[in-house]
């Protein structure tokens, strides 16, 4: 009777542990091959480490050649792995030749990896050879972070109606980095690019960018996982299509005729469907199995406690300085609690926007109390607001130009900036302006003739918190908006012509003109639903006052994206590239991996053009990384 009572009790739990074991395995289905190139990316991540590579076949993930060890630096792991690779596709192509006869040792190592091919078949696998580096210690480091946030994340997507596992999607985004940037300009643990964190209610701004914010680009993460989903049925489609893009994962159901995800992976022979996205479903799915019993893979394991913080509304606008000298939090902490706000707040005294929400380490209710209180009741003057604002420089604007919009003088604005030459100020150059309150004495010169006096500069206060001086013509490694068409022309009264340029939309030129994107299409002729396109001339209505805030937000805009770039990596100099039959620069850029305003940038006269001709030579600029890689695998 015991014995029985048991077994009923056991079949009972199983009834009740059974269905979800079972959606798990429907919402994610992991079978035939799809399980092959799981298990490669298990031991991608647990087996070999960022200075080591398995060399491999691309192709039939169970064929691992080798696993070598690498450099430290960089370059020379860049050279070793390449090295690696043409030595095992060397031996592929010997075996072929030789047809099995006379093989040296290393020949028959290979022959027991592959087995036995025709050499027709062994001369396609040595194309199909490939390296891949190891990220056992990205991974752990990783995994630690996700702590930080993981609990809440979960929490986001449970209300939203997902599963948890897409909580564990950053491992292969950008390892938990909320500082992780990719070249081509994704950011934060979900790499959100700037166009759809706009679409999904992220803020991104000069001084802010919420794409950095772990939680809220959660909520926008989840909303378009939601949406892929609803478009394409399966979650392992809409996992694909967080890559891939929603239209391309879309044309390959329809030109298969399937949703099965490994049907399409094996099956789907598209220009862009390359190795990046055949696997970016199989590597996420590595990173959960591992994420859920990481003692398993890392037996030293420990879960780490996640920190706790408070939050705080800001009622005024406030600049850093205020905050943390007030507060007493030290900036490295500031930065920690708040990755949304960008650097350039902390170099600045650029004020954080009212309403913005502000975390802190967490404190007692009585001294969260006082924080708030402090903060509130600050006294911030309309004169100090001033001291905090920047010019941007457009193309064709002179100190003139500048000292006029703001009523002061160019000789304040050659002192407060420290200017060497003031012929040569540059588009996206960044001009401080003084206010009231500083005391800006210029050189004063002896009027005597004949008689040459040095300059002596009584006094001058300098911008705060360090703001960077910006001295003679732009450098092709430095943010300035040289190469881009920027120019506003005056069509008729309070009609204005402006050139669409890259990652422009119409909801930007709705915000910055403070209109309406329906207003815009109306007053162009657009369709609702058709694109704009770069080089396209819009007309916008607006007032002449709204021309120097528009003019100032699509240069910040810009300006920011370079910067952020500039922040994560440096150009060591430049290579030709030749463009061949079936080229497009579309694809070019995807190859290389780079945005299209830095190759514009390298060009003769700033000149790329979409139409690219065989044979012609393009100056491609060569990228070095100052951080750890941010995303395995970047966006399409």
């Amino acid at each position: 009777m015991h014995r029985n009572l048991i077994t009923i009790l056991f079949f009972l739990s199983f009834l009740l542990i059974k269905p979800s074991l079972l959606a798990a395995e429907e919402n994610f289905p992991v079978k035939g091959n799809l399980r092959t190139r799981v298990d490669f990316w298990k031991k991608v991540y647990t087996e070999v480490t960022t200075t080591e590579a398995f060399i491999h076949d691309s192709v039939d993930l169970s064929v691992i050649y080798k696993k070598v060890s690498l450099s430290s630096s960089r370059r020379k792991r860049i050279r070793e792995a390449k090295k690696e690779k043409r030595k095992i596709a060397s031996l592929l192509r010997s075996i072929a030749k030789k047809k099995y006869q006379n093989l040296s040792d290393q020949e028959s190592e290979i022959v027991q990896i592959v087995g036995k091919r025709e050499p027709s078949v062994l001369r396609k696998t040595a194309r199909t050879v490939r390296y891949q580096y190891g990220l056992r210690d990205r991974y752990y480091t990783g995994l630690i972070r996700s702590y930080t946030y993981m609990e809440e994340i979960q929490k986001i997507f449970s209300e939203l109606g997902l599963p948890l596992e897409l909580s564990y999607l950053p491992h292969v985004e950008s390892s938990f980095n909320y500082r992780a940037y990719s070249k081509i300009g994704a950011a934060g643990i979900w790499q959100f690019m700037r166009g759809t964190a706009r679409l999904y209610k992220l803020k991104v701004s000069y001084i802010i960018d919420e794409r950095r914010d772990p939680l809220k680009a959660a909520v926008a993460a989840a909303k378009l996982l939601k949406a892929n989903y609803k478009l394409l049925g399966t979650w392992p489609l809409a996992l694909t299509a967080y890559n891939h893009g929603p239209r391309s994962v879309s044309r390959a159901i329809r030109k298969l005729g399937t949703t099965d995800i490994g049907e399409i992976i094996e099956g789907y022979k598209g220009r862009r469907f390359g190795f990046a996205s055949k696997n970016f479903y199989a590597t996420f799915m590595a990173t959960v199995e591992i994420s859920k019993n990481p003692t398993r893979y890392f037996p030293s394991f420990n879960k780490p406690k996640a920190p706790e913080s408070n939050t705080i509304k800001l009622a005024q606008s406030l600049t850093v300085k205020h905050i943390t000298s007030n507060l007493r939090i030290p900036v490295a902490i500031l930065k920690e609690f708040n990755p949304s706000i960008r650097r350039v707040a902390y170099r600045s005294n650029l004020f954080l926007p009212k309403g913005f929400v502000l975390n802190v380490p967490k404190v007692k209710d009585s001294l969260l109390k006082t924080y708030t209180s402090t903060l509130r009741n600050l006294k911030i003057d309309r004169e100090e607001m001033q001291l905090g604002h920047l010019h941007i420089v457009s193309r064709g604007e002179s100190l003139f130009d500048i000292s006029r919009i703001y009523k002061t003088t160019i000789t304040k604005l050659i002192a407060f900036n420290r200017i060497s030459n003031p012929s040569r100020i540059f588009p996206g150059m960044k001009i401080k302006i003084p206010g009231k309150k500083d005391q800006v004495i210029v050189a004063k010169l002896s009027r005597q003739r004949k008689i040459e006096t040095k300059p002596v500069i009584k006094k001058i206060l300098p911008p705060k918190l360090g703001e960077p001086r910006f001295i003679g013509p732009p450098l092709a490694s430095t943010a300035n908006l040289a190469s881009y068409a920027l120019d506003i022309k005056k069509v008729s009264r309070g009609i204005y012509q402006i050139q669409v340029e890259i990652e422009e939309t119409l909801g930007h030129f709705a915000e910055w003109a403070r209109s309406r994107a329906h207003s815009i299409r109306n007053l162009n002729l657009i369709r609702y639903g058709a694109h704009i396109n770069l080089g396209q001339k819009l007309k916008l209505r607006m007032s002449e006052k709204r021309i120097e805030v528009f003019k100032r937000r699509r240069n910040q805009f810009h300006l920011s994206l370079q910067e952020d770039f500039y922040n994560n990596f440096k150009v060591n100099g430049k290579d030709e590239y030749r463009v061949r039959k079936g080229d497009t620069l579309l694809d070019i850029l995807k190859r290389k991996k780079l945005p299209y305003w830095l190759v514009r940038k390298e060009q003769k006269k700033f000149k790329l053009n979409h139409r690219l001709a065989v044979g012609q030579l393009l100056s491609i600029p060569e990228v070095e990384s100052l951080t750890p890689e941010s995303s395995l695998f970047p966006k399409n």
